[in-house]
């Protein structure tokens, strides 16, 4: 391991972490056989013998178990007091502990990180540990890093992943070592028992240079403006508005928004280039950027793209003073290291990948992007002028980033930009200005406020400049294509295909990519050939306290019955079903059927009408004098929809060998005094010998309704009406549906109480399976026709 020592033993490394997600070893076995590998190793070493090989295998081995051994320790074998064993029920708590964290300010309101110490519930006081976010809605009072506080509010685990494909938001705090949330409306709630616990340097040094900046930014620019030079500065994008992050990631720089190796070059190149300028002595130049970059990270909250990045820039700079050569690749290695080993998870997070993806590609790919575009015969012509350097440059490092970075990008933002190579060359250079100008003010303040007011000013034009020249380029119709599916295997053949095209001058590689591109090509064609499409899969997705199920037939042909409700601050098309349909490659609808004109089940369609092409739309022709349905008939004029108004009786065969019965409602149904819940439109949707039977919002009168069917009514999977609620369900009408499986469609901790503990205990006395979406989430189910099963996404 003479050459790139580190790379190889981060390899070895993250093969562990990998292998720790898929297997739960007992932790004393891993404890004793990690021991051995290592004792072995240590014996066998310096070994003149045949099998000099043994010691680097026994080697090799110990470092892949002390990985997964620090993977299980960082995500399991808590102590019976840690806070994840308080969160299960959401129940009304009050605890103590310390702000541990500088308050992140969001939107709507600001996030506090507070290791937990005590905990009152029900009448008793338990000792614990561990970290919760607090939010508050309305931060009426200062809560400050080491404020010991008291709050009292609902204590609940963070939201996983609810649907498949989503964003993993309880794996994201728990990288972060977060594992409950609270929520309280206003600080004045949260009760301040003293302060000045916690770290001195944090507390007496980095927060408070922090707060002045923020201060001093908020006071001196625009809310769009200075929420951008926070972002760019401070790493605190929680206040740029949710219009402008969309515009930066459709335009493809995303990355100037995150804080990292790229800020941390400017922060390096300004210290440098400042101290050059004021004569100071090349070594205490170095030693003094040191520092400012060890004091730029905790100001940006020890962030691993920045840590990576100083780490990184300041090996560099050390090596320089003691005149030794660095490799860039071994350097990289160090810096994952120190990450990983603090903390595994960072490994499975996108700042983490996109990172040091970014700088790996740099590294590797730059160099070869030069070769092969004559770049040198390209300055000779231009007679090294820098108006074509320069852009030269930053456009191949751009080039390269972004072909390292690109299934990522895909992966985690779902967009392939179009103009983001172009883009950087304007991008990158406002960011830096607006940045430099904004720390130049900031430091300039402090002592001569006249200079300090001349460069907030230039800081405001280059930053408005920037949002604007984003905000344009980010509504051309051009800027981005959406791409919702990326696996595994396509990412592993697309950097595989790249370094092969990297290294093409070579004839073995022009073979090996020639033979990678018929092994992918087969593959794609075989797994075509091999899916099973003559299947009826039902998808009932999480979409809150509202109802939205995908039904795809055989051939593949897709119905989806209700889209979710729609709140001022929620849109289940919008954040669920329609993301859902894209990474499931579902490109249009053949109908959309939607039960009733409630909001929790007509709140998605109209987004979903916008987004996704709908050949027709069945409902049951009953109006509702709300402005949703409104906009929801005007969305099928203007979009030229067919809609068909469906009554109890029918029979739709265009599915074949699929059939759709409707079961309800009727003319009875018609009559204004009965709810719209009562109006809903009930299908028994048949395939083989499995039957799946939907009704909406249907209570007790619209099933004893429904009974006149008979056998009919007879279905092996049951979508249970209304939530689980108590009006719903009747014995009578579950005699007579006889269901083997029922699925309840209700949102976590929903107000109502559904589902009604009277309707579960309905169904388990008929020895029905309940699965339910408060608790599990999606739950997908599939059909052969003879048997049905659950399908596990997770």
């Amino acid at each position: 391991m003479r050459t790139k020592p580190a790379l190889k033993v981060l390899l070895l490394y993250v093969i562990g972490l990998v292998l720790g997600q898929y297997l739960a070893p007992p932790l004393w076995g891993l404890v004793a056989l990690t021991g051995l590998m290592f004792l072995l190793a240590f014996f066998l070493s310096g070994r003149e013998s045949e099998l000099r090989w043994l010691p680097m295998l026994g080697t090799a081995l110990a470092l892949v178990l002390a990985a997964l051994l620090r993977f299980e320790l960082a995500t399991g074998h808590f102590s019976p007091r840690h806070i994840s064993n308080f969160t299960r029920f959401g129940n009304p708590v009050a605890l103590s502990g310390t702000v541990v964290g500088y308050p992140e300010p969001r939107v709507n309101q600001t996030n506090l990180v507070v290791e937990v110490d005590e905990i009152y519930h029900a009448g008793v006081v338990h000792r614990s540990e561990g970290k919760i976010r607090l939010s508050v809605a309305e931060m009426d009072r200062p809560l400050r890093y080491g404020d010991r506080v008291i709050a009292r509010g609902r204590l609940r685990a963070p939201r996983g992943r609810r649907n498949p494909g989503e964003f993993d938001y309880q794996r994201y705090l728990a990288a972060q070592g977060i594992f409950g949330v609270m929520h309280v409306p206003k600080s004045s709630q949260v009760e301040v028992q003293s302060s000045g616990h916690g770290n001195w340097l944090l507390r007496q040094v980095v927060y408070p240079a922090k707060a002045y900046v923020e201060r001093y930014i908020r006071q001196h620019l625009p809310p769009t403006e200075a929420a951008l030079l926070q972002g760019l500065l401070l790493g605190q994008r929680g206040e740029i508005p949710f219009e402008l992050r969309d515009a930066f990631s459709r335009l493809g720089v995303i990355h100037i928004l995150a804080v990292s190796g790229l800020h941390v070059g400017f922060i390096m190149l300004i210290f440098l280039g400042v101290l050059g300028l004021l004569r100071v002595p090349f070594r205490v130049r170095v030693y003094l950027t040191l520092i400012a970059l060890l004091f730029y990270a905790y100001l940006t909250g020890l962030k691993p793209p920045v840590v990576r990045a100083a780490l990184m820039g300041g090996l560099v700079l050390f090596g320089i003073t003691l005149e030794r050569r660095t490799d860039v690749f071994n350097l990289l290695g160090v810096a994952a290291l120190v990450i990983l080993l603090y903390n595994p998870l960072e490994l499975f997070q996108a700042g983490f990948q996109l990172s040091f993806a970014a700088v790996a590609s740099i590294v590797y790919f730059y160099p070869r992007l030069r070769d092969a575009l004559r770049v040198r015969k390209l300055y000779e012509r231009a007679g090294q002028s820098v108006l074509v350097r320069y852009p030269t440059e930053l456009f191949l490092a751009s080039a390269a980033a972004f072909l390292g970075t690109l299934p990522f990008t895909i992966l985690y933002f779902n967009r392939l930009p179009h103009f983001s190579l172009l883009a950087n060359l304007a991008v990158v250079p406002l960011a830096f200005c607006g940045l430099a100008t904004g720390l130049a003010a900031v430091l300039f303040h402090l002592a001569f406020p006249p200079l300090g007011e001349l460069y907030v000013n230039a800081a405001w034009l280059f930053l408005h400049l920037l949002v604007s020249m984003v905000e344009w380029a980010g509504r051309l119709p051009l800027a981005s294509q959406e791409i919702f599916q990326m696996s595994t295997p396509y990412t592993w053949f697309y950097f595989a295909g790249l370094i092969l095209l990297a290294n093409f001058r070579d004839p073995r590689n022009r073979a090996r990519f020639a033979i990678l591109l018929l092994l992918l090509a087969n593959l794609w064609v075989w797994k075509t050939a091999l899916t099973e499409r003559n299947l009826l899969s039902l998808t009932f997705l999480d979409v809150g306290q509202g109802d939205a199920v995908l039904v795809t037939l055989p051939g593949p042909r897709h119905l989806l019955i209700d889209a979710g409700p729609r709140t001022r601050t929620y849109d289940a098309g919008r954040w669920v079903v329609v993301p859902y349909l894209k990474r499931a490659g579902i490109e249009r609808l053949h109908a959309l059927v939607l039960s009733h004109g409630d909001s929790d089940h007509l709140g998605g369609v109209p987004y979903l009408l916008r987004h996704v092409p709908v050949r027709e739309v069945w409902d049951n022709g009953r109006p509702k004098d709300t402005g949703l349905y409104r906009e929801y008939l005007h969305l099928l004029d203007s979009l030229h929809v067919r809609r068909r108004i469906l009554r109890a009786g029918a029979r739709l065969d265009d599915f074949a060998p699929v059939q759709i019965f409707v079961l309800h409602p009727d003319t009875l149904s018609d009559d204004e005094a009965v709810s719209a819940n009562e109006g809903s439109l009930a299908l028994r949707i048949s395939f083989g010998q499995v039957d799946f039977l939907s009704a909406g919002d249907i209570e007790a009168f619209g099933e004893s309704q429904m009974l006149r069917f008979g056998s009919l009514l007879n279905s092996e999977v049951l979508k249970v009406s209304h939530h689980g609620s108590r009006t719903s369900s009747t014995a009578e009408f579950l005699d007579r549906v006889e269901p083997d499986l029922a699925v309840i469609s209700a949102g976590e901790w929903n107000k109502f109480g559904h589902p009604h503990a009277e309707v579960l205990a309905r169904l388990r006395q008929r020895a029905v399976r309940v699965f339910r979406t408060d608790r599990e989430g999606a739950i997908l189910l599939a059909s052969d026709g003879r048997k049905v099963w659950r399908v596990d996404w997770r």
